[in-house]
């Protein structure tokens, strides 16, 4: 019942902030445009920053890879010497200054690397605090925020986002899942919900989706002590953290079965399947995010020799609503 009302209030929030804002541009307009006015016109226009994900905090880290790692995949980043990262923490939803416990976060949080590849290149890993995602398709996904855009406070029942969940059962489980609030960013336990494809230098292919778990282990406070905390106390606790030692995370994948889907990230795989450990993040030291963070792009189809982009459609519309985000903050 909590987490039905918390769906409730964060439903709420989005529709009175909004005023029952649907954006209503051209079908023809490419998906990622579409997506990118839609959450404007919920969270409303903020210049210079992210559509999504609006409130981050950005970290300097490195990465060493796991021994034995390069015979699961030939990338660079799995061999030899600790990569540089880059790393942003974040809270869903398009207000920039929201606390972390605010409504319009829906409780999600979202951890994205930017691996410094030698030679000058690079690959991003994106992940959220949730195993799955509510939709399968980018079209499904632009659907359930037009769907909260028209459900204001005034909005006959079964409103229209009612309407989307009852025929959409993985949307109604994502929102209606507790989310519990962690100590810090550095405490919290983030999930890639789509699949890639790793190869190693044999040719063997294998699909699998990231996990990041914390070294220490996943620590949370209850809602009550969440509710008194400072607004900014997730990423505050990590920045205070680091003065003693470097956070450390395990980034591993978890591999699909045969018979695993690995073109619908509504479907959580088992937590039966093994799993694979690449190597060790380590957060090192807090960046002025202010001044870095929107020179800095994180797009999941930005991958390096060895790991692919699986068929999954929504892969490729967060890389091109990132991408429309990124374009018009940096105007």
């Amino acid at each position: 019942m909590r987490s039905f009302q918390r769906l409730a209030v964060s439903i709420a929030f989005s529709a009175l902030m909004a005023a029952g804002a649907t954006y209503a541009g051209a079908a023809d307009e490419p998906l990622g445009v579409r997506l990118v006015n839609q959450m404007n016109a919920l969270y409303g226009q903020h210049a210079s920053v992210r559509a999504n994900h609006a409130k981050g905090a950005v970290f300097e880290g490195t990465f060493t890879p796991a021994q034995g790692a390069d015979t699961f995949s030939s990338a660079t980043f799995l061999k030899g010497t600790p990569t540089p990262l880059v790393i942003r923490f974040s809270n869903a939803g398009g207000v920039p200054d929201a606390p972390d416990t605010h409504p319009s976060t829906g409780g999600i949080r979202g951890m994205a690397i930017k691996f410094r590849l030698s030679g000058g290149g690079e690959q991003d890993i994106v992940c959220i605090s949730a195993n799955g995602f509510p939709v399968a398709t980018g079209e499904d996904f632009l659907a359930l925020l037009q769907a909260v855009g028209a459900s204001g406070p005034d909005v006959p029942k079964p409103t229209p986002v009612e309407k989307f969940l009852s025929t959409h059962p993985a949307a109604s489980a994502f929102v209606t899942t507790p989310r519990p609030v962690a100590v810090s960013y550095g405490t919290q336990p983030f999930f890639g919900v789509n699949a890639f494809k790793f190869t190693n230098a044999q040719g063997t292919s294998k699909f699998g989706r990231y996990r990041i778990v914390p070294e220490s282990g996943p620590a949370y406070v209850s809602d009550e002590e969440a509710a008194k905390r400072p607004p900014n106390a997730l990423a505050d606790n990590l920045r205070a953290s680091l003065e003693t030692a470097p956070i450390k995370f395990h980034l591993l994948v978890q591999v699909a079965a045969a018979d695993d889907p690995t073109t619908d990230a509504t479907k959580v795989w088992p937590d039966s399947r093994p799993t694979v450990e690449l190597g060790e993040i380590a957060v090192i030291k807090a960046l002025d995010t202010k001044k870095v963070e929107n020179e800095l792009l994180f797009l999941p189809t930005n991958v390096t020799t060895g790991i692919e982009a699986s068929d999954d459609p929504i892969i490729n519309t967060r890389t091109e609503a990132y991408a429309e985000s990124f374009s018009r903050r940096t105007k």
